[in-house]
């Protein structure tokens, strides 16, 4: 199965020229679509444009309905490819955006759940091309990425957020995560009260600051 991020599904801030401006992707959870994180662009402010990408494979039980990245196993872990699959087409449309509407000054991505694994992939896939990079409520995946090792002398700006007892994300996979991004990244980590698998308001807002002072610099 040919895997490409579909135009006709990316909701833009807005339609004009990227030349000189920063750009943002919004990459939502499992299950959900490109409005899922309105909230963020909204809270990032109109001097960034963000492009909010729909997941190009349907979601399955127990979220059907949506849209995902790539299905998973019992684990909550890709199926085998279809990281590297879906990784290489938002890279390849990016890729496409750029030569159509300019280069922007500088690039970010924030990802929800299943959309920060992505984050972090697009990040250890192609280290060079990211200013900051955000991940909400979720983890890096364990298959090894082309650019990891040049990870730790790139030093790329990470956001880590999470809620305190977030029940969706395993704590061995929390370790993993923090393991990968401690001392090879330029990590930002912070940890909010609650229970829930979401994105609360003080997160949001962190997560935004970082980003605008990453970009806007």
């Amino acid at each position: 199965m040919s895997i490409a991020i579909d135009p006709a599904f990316v909701n833009w801030s807005e339609e004009s020229s990227l030349e000189g401006r920063p750009l943002v992707l919004l990459l939502h959870g499992y299950g959900r679509d490109e409005h899922s994180l309105d909230q963020v662009g909204a809270a990032l402010g109109d001097d960034v444009v963000t492009a909010a990408l729909r997941g190009p494979r349907p979601s399955r039980d127990p979220f059907p309905g949506g849209n995902g990245w790539w299905d998973v196993d019992p684990e909550i872990i890709p199926l085998p490819g279809q990281d590297a699959e879906t990784t290489e087409a938002v890279l390849a449309w990016l890729d496409g955006v750029i030569a159509e509407r300019g280069t922007p000054s500088a690039l970010g991505a924030l990802g929800f759940s299943q959309g920060a694994a992505l984050s972090l992939n697009l990040l250890r896939y192609a280290p060079e091309r990211w200013d900051a990079v955000v991940t909400l409520g979720g983890f890096s995946l364990f298959a090894p990425a082309p650019g990891d090792t040049r990870l730790a002398e790139l030093k790329p700006a990470v956001f880590w957020g999470r809620t305190e007892n977030d029940p969706a994300i395993r704590a061995d996979y929390i370790a993993h995560t923090h393991d990968s991004l401690t001392g090879v990244v330029d990590l930002t980590e912070r940890v909010y009260p609650g229970d829930e698998h979401a994105i609360v308001p003080d997160e949001l807002a962190d997560a935004v600051a970082f980003l605008r002072s990453r970009l806007l610099a």
